[in-house]
């Protein structure tokens, strides 16, 4: 009876020292990931309207986040979208994201006027 009881303990406490690092985890994924930063249009290299074009794109995890230096907004599910006029031969397009832990991912594309 005594073992039983023992091993019942011990079992017991596994068990929560188990679920408490998942939870730390669980916790802990949004530092340890950092922001990121997912551009739907245009892609790189992509030939866009010689007038003006759309990027647009989502951010994860980001506080704040930069186009070109200048910060845009974010709806509430991380979606932006902002207009910007070409130059030629080609524009090169800087987006930087912020996370409340003040970790910055960096993405930049190229794309080509018509």
């Amino acid at each position: 009876m005594y073992d039983f009881r023992k091993q019942l303990e011990l079992y017991s406490i596994g068990f929560l020292v188990l679920i408490a690092l998942i939870y730390g985890g669980f916790r802990a994924y949004p530092l340890i990931a950092g922001p990121r930063i997912i551009i739907y249009s245009p892609k790189n290299d992509e030939v866009v309207a010689s007038t003006t074009f759309k990027i647009s794109g989502r951010v994860l995890r980001t506080k704040e986040i930069t186009l070109q230096g200048r910060t845009i907004n974010i709806d509430t599910n991380g979606n932006f979208s902002e207009i910007l006029v070409p130059q030629y031969p080609y524009t090169i397009i800087v987006l930087t994201a912020k996370d409340a832990y003040e970790a910055k991912i960096t993405k930049t594309l190229r794309v080509i006027p018509e």
